[in-house]
């Protein structure tokens, strides 16, 4: 090997050594980038993580969360499947005491990360803006369904689209 050829392969060497620990810290730091929440708290069904700048709290049946300035709400509850139908009146109630428009939803059946989920799609408004409120249904296991809630004007939905994005793709079925 020629002496140039050994200073390409040195330097080689060194940005291959760069990189596995940019990588190594890189997922040492992506915890703290998001907290993850597993639903129901005895025997968890399934996973999500919410971005860290989110203010999160539990409730009585999970979890919620809003954007930094409060203008999305996201939230995962679960229940009995016995339940659902007096958890989904008890949605729109919610709807409707808050101030947002109700009527019928779209519903759809869909993929979640290889989750099946029926989805209930509300194109509403809330305070004469274009406002939409999603409720992702997903199994729970053992006779429990989980529902995702996701509020929020259209606008700020864009606004907060990557981390929205976020949160729907860290939705993960625990086996």
């Amino acid at each position: 090997m020629q002496p140039a050829s050994r200073d390409v392969e040195r330097i080689k060497m060194k940005f291959r050594r760069t990189a596995a620990i940019a990588l190594a810290l890189s997922l040492l730091a992506s915890p703290v980038l998001a907290k993850n929440f597993a639903v129901p708290d005895k025997d968890p069904a399934i996973i999500v993580s919410i971005p860290n700048d989110w203010d999160t709290k539990e409730v009585k049946y999970g979890y919620e969360g809003w954007s930094p300035n409060k203008d999305v709400y996201i939230s995962v509850e679960f229940a009995a499947i016995k339940n659902v139908k007096a958890m989904m009146e008890a949605n729109q109630k919610w709807m409707k005491d808050t101030g947002i428009k109700v009527n019928k939803p779209i519903e759809a059946e869909t993929n979640l990360n290889g989750i099946t989920a029926t989805i209930y799609k509300f194109e509403t408004t809330y305070k004469d803006e274009p406002t939409t409120v999603d409720f992702i249904m997903l199994p729970g296991g053992k006779d429990r369904v989980v529902l995702l809630t996701l509020w929020g004007n259209d606008e700020e939905r864009t606004k907060h689209g990557k981390a929205i994005d976020s949160i729907l793709s860290s939705v993960k079925a625990i086996n």
